[in-house]
């Protein structure tokens, strides 16, 4: 998937003692929300593809029991 991202910043304020994210800290942190968001979006078309296969596949009275 691909992200454009024009300009990144990393002004994030110290609270608590906290220091400012590196630049470092940014990519590792961009990249692990890229994978979780291709996870979720991998996740979501197996589930449509799974319902597609189920509909096809039920009569469309339904199960008769």
């Amino acid at each position: 998937m691909a992200i454009h991202i024009e300009k990144m910043t990393s002004d994030v304020l110290a609270v608590n003692g906290d220091l400012p994210l590196t630049e470092a800290q940014i990519e590792k942190l961009v990249k692990i929300i890229t994978k979780r968001i291709e996870e979720s979006q991998k996740q979501n078309k197996q589930n449509r593809e799974a319902t597609t296969i189920r509909r096809s596949v039920i009569p469309p009275d339904g199960i008769e029991g």
